[in-house]
């Protein structure tokens, strides 16, 4: 009987210890999902002995005059999820502003361009412009001194009559007379003028005032 008694006793020893070590386990189990809660707010559980020593000292007497205790802050998930949200927020505004400025001087940039390439082309179309004018004024000063050297050749191989009577036609200006008479020899010439004047004193009158103060050369 006594065996009997023994036995339950200890079975029941057993299960009581069996019972707080289960009770043991699920308030440690508790207190660890407790911590790591607290831990996603950046506080590490039982790392502020510190303030936790200055807790009790400030309740001793004369002790706690030479004491701070300064609670530390915590922060609730939330609020502090909602802090990095907007200080993103606040980085990706700045980005879009500092965006939008940078986008804004590329497009002054691009119109300031197009007006330059706009002035460029300006420039071009005047200056092929201005290279066909002189290409064909110099084409025509070809031909124009080409026209004079042949009268040239002709003033100086004719007959001093003839060509008097010819250039006194008006068929040949007075320019075109000059032209030649400027590259032939001066004697030549005045031979070729003094002729003229007995045919038509007034156009000899005239190709001379166009051969004043002029160096006649060939």
């Amino acid at each position: 009987m006594a065996n009997k008694k023994g036995k339950a006793k200890r079975v029941i020893i057993t299960l009581m210890v069996v019972f707080v070590f289960i009770i043991l386990a699920l308030i440690y189990g508790y207190i660890d999902f407790e911590f790591k809660k607290i831990g996603e707010s950046d506080i590490t559980p039982l790392s502020d002995w510190r303030s936790y020593v200055s807790y009790l000292l400030e309740k001793v007497p004369v002790v706690k005059n030479y004491v701070e205790y300064t609670p530390r802050k915590v922060i609730k998930p939330q609020q502090y999820y909602s802090e990095i949200y907007e200080t993103y927020i606040d980085k990706i505004e700045e980005d879009r502003v500092a965006l939008e400025q940078k986008a804004m001087q590329l497009d002054a940039f691009e119109e300031e361009l197009n007006q330059l390439q706009g002035t460029l082309a300006a420039r071009q179309e005047e200056l092929d412009l201005m290279e066909e004018r002189l290409v064909s004024e110099k084409n025509a000063w070809e031909s124009t001194k080409e026209r004079f050297q042949d009268l040239a050749d002709w003033f100086e191989n004719g007959d001093v009559a003839l060509l008097a009577r010819a250039i006194a036609s008006d068929e040949m200006g007075v320019e075109e007379i000059v032209g030649g008479l400027r590259l032939i020899d001066p004697g030549i010439a005045a031979s070729i003028v003094g002729e003229l004047a007995q045919i038509n004193q007034d156009k000899a009158g005239r190709i001379l005032a166009n051969l004043s103060g002029k160096e006649v050369t060939r």
